[in-house]
């Protein structure tokens, strides 16, 4: 996995796992369930989520440098190489271990509920439009 989808994966994990209970590290069946859920509306919007998702990455240049990557090789190279990336970070096999290792974070769950309403959203644009502002505070950091 490169360093654009593995960071890409990262700060939705990281950005997610605000979905798990302060209750300690057993993961809880609920935010599993809700991490599996914003994940799949993630896959079901690929094509609008990831070159959304690069954006936000180069605009806080993390990693550091994807930002002069993108100068130097420009958008559509990076997106290309996130979304061949993401075809196995999306499986139904990475999502449930990207979850079960978050459901184990103990984090508030305010994200979690935000995150949550973004999934309900029917149409791709204004689910992505909702999630991507919610990782950007944790990029930020």
């Amino acid at each position: 996995m490169s360093k654009i989808v593995s960071c890409l994966v990262v700060v939705a994990v990281v950005t997610i796992a605000g979905l798990a209970t302060a209750e300690g590290p057993k993961p809880s069946p609920s935010a599993q369930a809700s991490c599996v859920k914003v994940f799949q509306r993630q896959r079901e919007c690929t094509d609008t989520f990831i070159p959304a998702l690069v954006d936000l990455r180069v605009s806080v240049d993390k990693p550091a440098g994807i930002a002069a990557r993108a100068k130097k090789e420009g958008r559509e190279a990076l997106i290309t190489v996130a979304l061949e990336e993401w075809k196995s970070d999306s499986t139904d096999e990475a999502i449930g271990q990207t979850c079960t290792r978050m459901a184990s974070n103990p984090q508030t769950a305010a994200v979690g509920t935000s995150l949550e309403k973004c999934a309900a959203a029917t149409a791709c644009q204004a689910f992505v439009d909702c999630v991507i502002p919610l990782m950007g505070p944790t990029l930020r950091k």
